[in-house]
């Protein structure tokens, strides 16, 4: 998949609605109703197969005065080799990881730029058959009186929803890492270590960031509006959270430089 965002919008961005549409070649409420989502982007408007169309949507854009920017398939990868934590350590200088796989890294903390926090949300659909018996007149008078009550199955779709925090820290010459709430060892914050996890995942966030002033903090991603805002309607967020990672992280990321 080729992304295609546009980013580092104006107050007024709404303005620019015409002239996206005639680029997109969709109707200005269409194209109204993708500029007038909050914030000044990064906004999703367009997604490829193929990195030739992409590019050619990059460039007239660009040519119309917006700030765009192209998310290819490569970079969607890369985002995908992130290294889960599963145990870390806050040094004096440096962050100290063990993956899920075992490997053992050191991050100086002042080689971290970025620092992104979200919420993954998964989200199960089952089956369930629901069995209830009710008086049965007609049963009853074909029965002799035996069968007076008769047994309906109805069979209904739920939903189960389930959600984990994660932070994602980005640094220069280092792998991405990914500290998921549920799945990290905590044991090494001490005598810091709170009750539950949510309170000791509270923590390391706040020491991370207490520990990397320099770097770029964004949390549009903790909640699935900040997530839908940025993909779009076409991209649901249980499935493309990695997308709207990748497009945040890039865009940032290039602002630094």
């Amino acid at each position: 998949m080729y992304v295609v965002a546009i980013h580092s919008l104006k107050e007024n961005k709404e303005t620019l609605s015409s002239a996206l549409a005639a680029v997109l070649g969709v109707t200005i409420y269409e194209a109204l109703a993708r500029m007038r989502a909050p914030g000044n982007g990064p906004l999703i408007v367009a997604f490829f197969a193929e990195k030739e169309q992409a590019l050619q949507l990059v460039e007239r854009l660009q040519s119309e005065g917006f700030k765009a920017s192209l998310l290819t398939a490569g970079e969607l990868e890369t985002e995908g080799r992130a290294l889960i934590v599963r145990r870390f350590s806050l040094g004096e200088c440096e962050l100290d990881v063990t993956t899920e796989k075992g490997d053992c890294c050191s991050v100086p903390f002042k080689n971290i730029d970025l620092i992104l926090r979200g919420t993954g949300i998964v989200r199960d659909v089952t089956t369930e058959t629901v069995k209830k018996r009710s008086m049965s007149p007609g049963r009853a008078v074909l029965s002799g009186g035996m069968m007076i009550t008769k047994t309906t199955k109805n069979v209904r779709e739920v939903t189960t929803e389930a959600r984990q925090a994660f932070v994602t820290i980005y640094a220069r010459d280092s792998s991405t890492f990914v500290f998921r709430e549920n799945s990290l060892v905590y044991d090494s914050l001490g005598p810091a270590v709170q009750l539950t996890r949510a309170a000791n995942f509270i923590y390391l966030v706040a020491e991370l960031r207490r520990r990397c002033p320099d770097a770029l903090y964004d949390e549009r991603l903790l909640s699935r509006t900040g997530q839908a805002t940025l993909l779009g309607p076409s991209l649901n967020p249980e499935e493309n959270l990695i997308v709207a990672t990748a497009l945040l992280s890039k865009v940032l990321r290039d602002e630094i430089r």
